[in-house]
């Protein structure tokens, strides 16, 4: 049956159905998550979520999807506005980055973690997406070995700054499954201290501009 996109019925609808899938599949998993329970977390009949979403799978990959989006836009803001230097680059972009998912714990969790289960097509297209990502940091630490502000040579491995991107992505992502509000330590100042972090895996000095929070 189709239905009108531009409908504002249509509209909430398919929210109502992308939120449903977003708790739902951050609680129990995709594989975990019936489109039987799609359609009772949001008072429709399974026929009607396919009558927005073609399957299960297109439900996924559009939060999916959204996310890497989201994602993209920070990070190309961030290099924006950060300037030249690669230390200071690095710093922001660890610490924006480390913000990012701090702000969408359910969002973020649910594309790092059930990526894998999307279709051949769409699953590569995010692959694609998440080592554009990964390129973009060990863009800037190679440049920040050329320049002198990291330093990577005395680790004795030819794959250090692929290494370093890996292990500063990791912490990164990561702080979704760990972080609480509640505790100790404030959001911003996570994230100030993630940029920290990501100098000193670089084995750089921290820059001026990026005081302690």
């Amino acid at each position: 049956m189709a239905v009108n996109d531009r409908s504002p019925a249509v509209h909430d609808t398919r929210k109502r159905i992308h939120d449903a899938g977003l708790t739902l599949f951050n609680a129990r998993g995709y594989t975990g998550t019936s489109v039987r329970e799609l359609a009772d977390a949001c008072g429709l009949t399974p026929g009607a979520i396919y009558n927005h979403y073609a399957s299960k799978e297109a439900l996924l990959f559009a939060i999916v999807d959204r996310v890497h989006d989201e994602a993209d836009a920070v990070l190309s803001e961030t290099l924006r506005t950060a300037g030249a230097e690669p230390a200071v680059q690095l710093h922001a972009l660890a610490a924006a980055f480390t913000a990012f998912h701090i702000a969408r714990p359910r969002e973020t969790r649910v594309a790092n973690r059930d990526y894998i289960y999307l279709p051949d097509g769409e699953r590569d297209s995010i692959v694609r997406r998440r080592r554009r990502v990964r390129a973009l940091f060990a863009d800037v630490l190679r440049a920040g070995e050329r320049d002198g502000s990291f330093s990577f040579g005395e680790l004795g491995s030819a794959d250090a700054v692929q290494a370093a991107s890996m292990a500063i992505l990791n912490m990164v992502v990561l702080v979704a499954e760990w972080f609480d509000p509640a505790g100790p330590r404030s959001a911003q100042a996570t994230a100030a201290l993630h940029g920290r972090l990501a100098l000193r895996i670089a084995r750089a000095q921290e820059p001026r501009s990026s005081s302690a929070a």
